[in-house]
């Protein structure tokens, strides 16, 4: 779909002037704990763009890494990341295939060509229901194992990208390119996260801090000694360090819960996630949080860093619940705390209501009056909550 650029093309002065401003403010980024949001702003304002952004993807199988985006809906990155839509957009495909550095339409910027005729039809009916008339986009950068991609989509209304706005964009390619990976290297000698990743030293838990790329800062000796110990979890080579498992589909739900933590954190959304890894009669919980700091004394909406604190407690399916400590600690009947004591040891209300011969029903009942009379709204907060009683 890639067309030659016309030599006729021209870049006037205020285009120009424009493309100045965008190199200016990318590189200003660097600089900044915002990420890249200064430049999608002019970006955006600059291509009359909807919505778009730089995603991070792995080759085999297609699954999100990292992001930062513009213009989605709130929850929108938890939702592509739990569709499985990354291995299926029409656009993220085209734009993988490119030659790095290579902006294209997926139009062709050809008026003639309805965007609904070129998207496939897993993706064509969120297309529709969005409004979007394009999208351009290029892949940034292309490792052994994962690649980067940038798009930007463009609402119907606006009309298509024109070959002259592809050669604006092309003129920004490279610095896009240098821009992401420079702030890849940069982002890692970030002193607040260096600084409360070796406070983690001094705490007994076992505790890893995720940082908005979601790689590995630092695991504290408390989480490296489980981590040693355990058949299947671990860090990745030190280059591009990345917490996962050696079970396929736990590792899926394991990069699910950090990114989907790391996405909550930017929206201030304090939900903590629980996943339990399980080897025969020991356990594994894993309690990941969202991570949000402000430097400078100002808040973390100005100048802040995102990331993901995960905190391990590993524990046998042997050990019997504490009722009475749990029914203290969470306020409950004996009833709810049995359920409280499966929920802990990672069953779910199905299988709690098998183990004890109820119904589906009333455990869930049970659950819910765990929920009201702690205070929380969603069960996996009451899950972490729980695990965290086994200390």
């Amino acid at each position: 779909m890639i067309k030659a650029i016309d030599d006729s093309l021209q870049v006037g002065v205020e285009e120009f002037e424009g493309y100045n401003r965008l190199v200016t403010i990318l590189y200003r980024c660097l600089h900044t704990n915002q990420g890249f949001q200064p430049f999608f702003d002019e970006f955006r304002q600059r291509f009359r763009c909807l919505q778009g952004g730089i995603l991070g993807l792995t080759h085999n199988p297609v699954r999100m890494m990292f992001a930062w985006t513009f213009g989605y809906p709130e929850g929108f990155e938890q939702w592509f990341l739990n569709s499985d839509l990354a291995r299926k957009d029409e656009a993220l495909l085209h734009f993988s295939a490119l030659p790095p550095r290579q902006f294209d339409s997926l139009t062709g910027c050809d008026p003639d060509i309805d965007i609904l005729e070129v998207v496939n039809e897993d993706t064509r009916e969120w297309v529709e229901a969005a409004g979007l008339g394009d999208s351009a986009g290029m892949l940034v950068s292309q490792g052994p194992t994962s690649k980067v991609v940038f798009l930007a989509n463009r609402h119907r209304d606006e009309g298509q990208y024109t070959p002259t706005e592809l050669m604006q964009m092309n003129m920004l390619a490279p610095h896009i390119e240098n821009a992401v990976g420079l702030f890849n290297k940069i982002y890692q000698s970030r002193t607040q996260h260096e600084t409360l990743s070796m406070a983690l030293d001094h705490i007994r838990k076992p505790m890893i801090v995720i940082d908005e790329m979601a790689r590995v800062v630092r695991c504290n000796a408390s989480a490296e000694k489980i981590l040693a110990s355990h058949p299947r979890l671990f860090v990745t080579e030190q280059s591009d360090s990345r917490l996962q498992s050696l079970n396929s589909g736990f590792n899926r739900q394991l990069n699910d819960a950090i990114l989907t933590s790391i996405f909550n954190a930017r929206d201030g959304v304090q939900d903590m996630i629980a996943l339990f890894e399980q080897m025969d009669d020991e356990r594994l919980a894993i309690c990941i949080t969202p991570l949000s700091m402000g430097c400078d004394d100002e808040p973390v909406e100005a100048h802040g860093q995102y990331g993901a604190l995960v905190e391990l407690v590993s524990f046998s399916a042997k050990r019997p619940p504490n009722l009475g400590k749990l029914a203290r600690l969470f306020n409950c009947t004996r009833a709810e705390a049995v359920t409280a004591g499966h929920l802990m040891h990672g069953l779910s209300i199905s299988e709690a209501a098998e183990a004890e011969g109820l119904s589906v029903h009333t455990v869930r009942g049970y659950v819910k009056n765990l929920l009201s009379k702690n205070g929380y709204r969603r069960q996996a907060e009451l899950v972490g909550a729980l695990v965290r009683a086994l200390d």
